[in-house]
């Protein structure tokens, strides 16, 4: 571009790439939202802070304490049921629904913990959340976000099914690439547990609540 030049929107064509990673977007702005309503409706002393206590000590007893391959089994059988939760919901017509809830969901659950420790322990959650809970929220998010586009997709293409003059599709081989995909998540899923396994067993113990 030549100095002084004006930027073409039309040359960078945001609209036509945002149209073609929709998914993506509405996968990110669910989790986004999650984080948003954990982070700014929590407030001290009432219910949701009782929510979020349980949460964070159970978070903080499943492994504080304990060995690397026990958190790992315990952190991956975690992600495990979250991808089959959206491996469920994405095999029938209410996924196109249900995915970006499940998105939404996980961001709060992650973000109500930050909040919490944050609000009782200023500084020291301050630490905690940057060590022990940000690792872990991201590795897992990343299944999480690839799990809920896969599970709309497919959910997606059983919906066009059931449409009057629907094209004709093949329904089970669709399904096995939907399977294949989501295995591929598992393996995600196994990367994130040792990340969550890695950094509790090295920084965890020098934290006491």
């Amino acid at each position: 571009m030549k100095p002084g030049g004006v930027v073409s929107f039309k040359k960078i064509n945001a609209v036509g790439f945002l149209f073609k990673n929709k998914l993506h977007l509405l996968m990110f702005v669910s989790l986004v939202i999650g984080i948003v309503i954990g982070s700014f409706f929590f407030t001290k002393g009432g219910n949701s802070e009782l929510l979020f206590k349980s949460i964070f000590e159970f978070f903080v007893s499943s492994r504080k304490g304990k060995g690397f391959f026990t958190i790992l089994i315990s952190s991956f059988l975690t992600y495990l049921i979250a991808c089959g939760c959206y491996f469920v919901v994405g095999a029938s017509i209410i996924g196109v629904v249900l995915s970006p809830i499940l998105c939404c969901t996980f961001g709060i659950y992650f973000s109500g913990i930050a909040a919490f420790a944050y609000s009782n322990f200023a500084l020291k959650g301050v630490a905690f959340n940057a060590i022990i809970i940000l690792p872990t929220a991201l590795s897992f998010f990343v299944c999480a976000f690839f799990a809920a586009k896969e599970a709309f997709g497919f959910s997606s293409i059983i919906i066009k099914l059931t449409l009057p003059k629907s094209r004709p599709l093949n329904i089970s081989g669709e399904f096995r690439v939907y399977c294949g995909k989501f295995l591929i998540i598992l393996l995600l899923c196994l990367i994130s547990a040792i990340i969550d396994s890695a950094v509790s067993m090295s920084f965890l113990g020098h934290f006491s609540f």
